[in-house]
C-alpha cells in the first residue's frame, strides 16, 4: 500500500525534511508531490474533523507514495485564495524561486465560500409573486459572480505560469465541482452557520423554492468552474457535481444526515466518496 502523507507549509523545512510528529519520511521519499490550496473542503469538515485529503492513504489509497503540502484554511473564498499576502506560504512554495519545490500539480479546492457569500450579499432577492425560483435571483448578477470567478482564477494560474521555478510553469492544477446541497438550520458550530439557510430566509423565499434555487447555485458554479478549463492552458477539472453520487441530507433536518455533516460540509462517508473520486487523478 501506498505512504501518503498530508502536512502543513510548516512542517516541511528547507532541506526537505517533515517535521509532522509521526512521519519519518523526507521530501525526497515520495514519489508525487502536491500543493494544495483551498477551503474547508481540503481543510476541515468542522473544527473537529479533518477533510476528504486526509483520508488518502488511509480509507483511499493511492497509486504512489504521495506528499500533500496543503495550504488551505477554513472560510478561504478565491479571492482570499489569491491575495498573497494571506496565502504568502503557496505563494512561496509554488512561485518564489528560493522557496518553491518543484510539484507535480497544484490541487484548489475553490468557489463554494464565493457562491454561498453571493447569495448572502445580493444575487437574491424576496419576490412578493413568484412565478418560479429564477424570480429569486437578482438580474445580472450570474453574469456579475462570473465575472468576478474568472478575475480571481486568472490570477491563479499568472502565479502558476509565472513562477520563478521553470519547472511549476506548466503543472497542471486540480480542482473540483462541489455537490448539491440541502437547505437547512444546520450550522458547523454555534456561531458558524448556516449559510444559505440564513439567506433564503432572510429573503423570505418559501421553502417549496429552496430546492430548485440552491441546485440553481450549485450549477452555476459548476459551470463556472467548468468553463476555466476552456480558457486557461493545462487545468483539470474533477467533476464531482456530476459524477459523485452524494447522498443529499434530508429536508427539516439539523445535524449530520445522509453525506453531511452541516448544512455545506460532508461527513466521514461524504469524504470517502469525494476522495475515491479524486484518487483517480492522483
Amino acid at each position: 500500500m501506498s505512504i501518503v502523507a498530508v502536512i502543513t507549509p510548516d512542517e516541511l523545512d528547507g532541506n526537505g525534511q517533515i517535521t509532522k510528529p509521526g512521519v519519518v519520511l523526507s521530501w525526497h521519499d515520495f514519489e508525487r508531490h502536491y500543493l494544495a490550496i483551498g477551503d474547508s473542503w481540503f481543510s476541515i469538515s468542522d473544527f473537529l474533523t479533518p477533510a476528504f485529503l486526509n483520508t488518502f492513504g488511509t480509507e483511499v489509497p493511492l497509486k504512489q507514495d504521495t506528499l500533500i503540502v496543503n495550504c488551505a484554511y477554513p472560510g478561504k473564498s478565491l479571492a482570499r485564495i489569491v491575495d498573497w499576502s494571506t496565502s504568502k506560504k503557496f505563494y512561496e512554495l509554488l512561485y518564489k524561486k528560493n522557496f518553491a519545490w518543484e510539484w507535480d500539480a497544484v490541487l484548489l479546492s475553490a468557489g463554494g465560500n464565493d457562491i454561498v457569500a453571493a447569495a448572502g450579499g445580493g444575487m437574491l432577492q424576496p419576490c412578493a409573486n413568484p412565478a418560479s425560483f429564477r424570480d429569486f435571483i437578482v438580474p445580472g448578477s450570474m453574469a456579475r459572480f462570473e465575472n468576478y470567478f474568472n478575475d480571481h482564477f486568472r490570477y491563479l494560474v499568472e502565479l502558476r505560469n509565472t513562477s520563478e521555478l521553470q519547472a511549476n510553469r506548466t503543472i497542471p492544477i486540480l480542482y473540483h465541482t462541489y455537490a448539491y446541497v440541502t437547505v437547512r438550520n444546520a450550522p458547523a458550530h454555534k456561531i458558524i452557520g448556516p449559510w444559505l439557510y440564513k439567506s433564503f430566509t432572510g429573503n423570505n423565499i418559501p421553502t417549496q423554492y429552496w430546492k430548485d434555487l440552491s441546485d440553481c447555485l450549485m450549477d452555476e458554479l459548476a459551470t463556472t468552474l467548468r468553463k476555466q478549463k476552456t480558457i486557461h492552458p493545462n487545468l483539470t477539472v474533477i467533476d464531482s457535481l456530476a459524477n459523485v453520487a452524494f447522498v443529499r441530507a434530508a429536508e427539516g433536518s439539523t445535524g449530520d444526515n445522509g453525506d453531511w455533516l452541516n448544512e455545506i460540509h460532508l461527513n466521514n462517508s461524504g469524504k470517502i466518496k469525494m476522495a475515491k473520486y479524486w484518487a483517480n487523478w492522483l
